[in-house]
């Protein structure tokens, strides 16, 4: 019998994608993961930011960068980027802040079969994420836009976007 990571492929893809200056519409909360923010802050931001025809990527959850972190918090949204001539009215809550150009490095796992394995392929992709040698490419970490978390689906794998610079 298969132990639960042979259960999700451990391939992961990583390409760079270039973001212009654009908005960031968030939701903050004091959680420490995904589960403990929508226990906090309900789930209806998910399909919220979903519904943005505008938005470049699918919604997300992860740490802001630091010059939106507030003091004494953990630092973490839900959130989604948008084009910065984005204006429209946000729901009560929500905050919308201005982020310049970036690089993000996207990390994405492979497609699975059954949906209660998506924590093993989050996992892959962590591990993957931790290992991977960024100045060995060029790279460092950077602080100019979130890491978006966009969870794991049976059809898309799992996928992550870290915020990169060139060394």
């Amino acid at each position: 019998m298969p132990n639960e990571r042979e259960k999700v492929s451990p391939v992961v893809t990583v390409t760079p994608v270039e973001r212009p200056a654009r908005k960031l519409i968030f939701l903050r909360h004091n959680g420490i993961d995904y589960f403990s923010g929508c226990a906090e802050v309900g789930c209806d931001w998910e399909a919220c930011f979903n519904s943005i025809p505008e938005k470049f990527d699918t919604a997300a959850g992860g740490r802001l960068p630091a010059f939106l972190v507030r003091p004494n918090t953990h630092g973490l949204a839900f959130f989604v980027e948008v084009p910065l001539d984005y204006c429209r009215t946000l729901p009560a809550g929500y905050e919308i802040a201005e982020l310049p150009p970036c690089s993000y490095l996207y990390f994405t796992g492979m497609p699975f079969q059954n949906p209660e394995d998506y924590p093993v392929a989050i996992g892959i992709l962590n591990e993957a994420i931790r290992q991977y040698p960024f100045e060995r490419f060029g790279w460092k970490r950077s602080e100019k836009g979130p890491c978006l978390g966009m969870g794991a689906a049976p059809e898309t794998g799992a996928r992550t976007a870290v915020p990169v610079e060139k060394i």
